[in-house]
């Protein structure tokens, strides 16, 4: 059971990927290394990865959720009406929090308190939360927002770090310690590793597994208020298709499918690598469907990697005896 936050040697790997993916980027630019450059690149990845870090609470605790796309959507159109009354912006985002960790909670209770699939009950989430999004909101779109509410997605610190930037961090700080330093964290790991075994221990699994789920819920709401801010537009259809890029980032982290393993620091590289792959790939005009491509094979390759260090784990382990009975033999 992985609570504490080691740097594995899969992070380090991250790194050495991140460093030669930038060395790429690098190359077709004259202006990518640029301090500027890097921390406004920074900006795309801010979005899919509060969703990954949510969804990654809910993976490490045995489960799946693909409907936090759906329900930054929600959220995003909230805001939009929000907005629209001229409610200010610091009044606006408790409200618009509470109704995605709500929605968070209904795909919990479904999951953990009636024991269904998570992958289907959140891809009929997936589909409500976005029907819901459409009524709430409409296909045109709200783009007339206060600037107050385009401040965590547009703005900067110092004019020259994004202020979704400190948004991510703070978030990714604050999450990190609850999984890797608390109580709660220490059950998430427990019940993804053996949610039997955890209940014998006396954890509290529906409980424990639906505040996960509504955590995932309050980090969209957050990406809901960056995306206004990046885009400066609320409408049902947002963010559709981003569930790719966030599975992928959760896979590519080394967060196991199965649950009961994985860092925040593994996510944070992954987004690093991904950004950068994306960036780099921007840079050297490669079409969208060929980056989608990319970013499927990887996240194949991220389901695959447990199976292959598991099948080189059993490979080693039987040319060692071998090995030894040969020299026994010899001598």
């Amino acid at each position: 059971m992985k609570a504490r936050l080691p740097v594995s040697s899969w992070e380090v790997t991250l790194v050495v990927a991140i460093v030669a993916a930038g060395c790429w980027s690098a190359t077709l630019s004259p202006y990518y290394l640029s301090l500027d450059q890097i921390l406004d690149s920074t900006r795309q990845f801010i979005i899919p990865g509060l969703l990954a870090i949510g969804l990654a609470i809910v993976v490490i605790t045995g489960e799946i959720d693909i409907s936090v796309a759906s329900t930054l959507a929600v959220g995003a159109v909230l805001l939009s009406k929000f907005s629209a009354f001229g409610v200010p912006v610091w009044l606006a985002v408790p409200p618009v929090l509470v109704v995605c960790a709500l929605l968070g909670t209904l795909n919990g209770l479904l999951v953990a308190g009636l024991g269904l699939p998570s992958l289907a009950v959140t891809l009929g989430t997936m589909g409500a939360f976005r029907g819901l999004a459409f009524i709430i909101g409409s296909e045109v779109g709200y783009t007339d927002f206060d600037d107050s509410y385009l401040y965590t997605g547009s703005d900067y610190v110092w004019g020259i770090v994004p202020v979704a930037l400190l948004l991510f961090v703070a978030v990714a700080l604050a999450i990190g310690f609850l999984l890797h330093r608390t109580v709660f964290g220490r059950r998430c790991f427990a019940v993804g590793n053996n949610k039997d075994a955890a209940w014998i221990a006396g954890i509290d699994v529906t409980r424990l597994k639906t505040i996960a789920y509504m955590l995932a819920g309050v980090l969209a709401g957050l990406a809901a208020l960056v995306w206004i801010g990046q885009y400066g537009s609320a409408r049902g259809d947002n963010a559709d298709g981003l569930i790719l890029f966030v599975v992928t980032a959760v896979v590519l982290a080394g967060v196991d499918i199965n649950g009961g393993k994985g860092t925040v620091l593994g996510i944070v590289l992954a987004l690093l690598l991904l950004g950068t792959l994306r960036n780099g790939m921007g840079l050297a005009n490669i079409a969208g469907p060929t980056q989608t491509l990319v970013f499927g094979a990887l996240l194949v390759a991220g389901v695959l990697r447990p199976l292959a260090l598991r099948v080189l784990a059993e490979a080693r382990n039987f040319v060692r005896p071998a090995s030894s009975g040969a020299g026994k033999a010899g001598s």
